[in-house]
């Protein structure tokens, strides 16, 4: 009589953090003009309360939902036309200072999120929608280190679902 929670079923197969690819065209795991994804999270979300005053107590009620932005660390590869650069200047030209109307520049886009198996079946997968960039770091240089320079984006969203549900 053991605590086996249905690990011994051929049916039962565990995520591993290190099996995902988050899809966001012509920026990330889309392509050869993309960059590799190195490090980024599922979705967060929170509620915001809703405060009742009765008589002689307080109740609460779940509000609007929050949902939190992600990280996602790219692999910063030579490319001709840098992908995450090119994506911001959709919106902003930093040489002029001037900001675009982002209604038809392609600037929000949707991403997808998918875990896999060992044999690169998807396990799990997330639509994140309306997503853009809320912050971009292209990293920190060091002449005392050989580490992989990555760009680090803070991607804000209105939304993320799990696909098929």
């Amino acid at each position: 009589m053991g605590f086996n929670y249905g690990l011994e079923s051929s049916a039962v197969c565990i995520k591993r953090k290190f099996r995902w690819l988050l899809r966001i065209e012509g920026i990330s795991a889309a392509g050869i003009s993309s960059l590799p994804p190195s490090k980024s999270a599922r979705p967060s979300i929170s509620f915001k309360e809703i405060q009742v005053e009765h008589l002689n107590e307080t109740i609460y009620f779940p509000g609007k939902p929050d949902w939190k932005p992600i990280t996602l660390s790219l692999y910063d590869l030579k490319k001709s036309n840098h992908p995450v650069f090119a994506w911001l200047q959709r919106i902003y030209n930093p040489q002029s200072g001037q900001m675009v109307p982002s209604t038809d520049n392609n600037f929000i886009l949707n991403a997808d999120l998918e875990l896999y198996d060992g044999c690169g079946n998807i396990l799990e997968g997330w639509r994140y929608e309306n997503v853009w960039p809320q912050s971009v770091d292209f990293g920190e240089l060091d002449m005392g280190s050989n580490e992989i320079i990555t760009c680090d984006l803070t991607l804000r969203y209105a939304r993320a679902y799990v696909n098929g549900q």
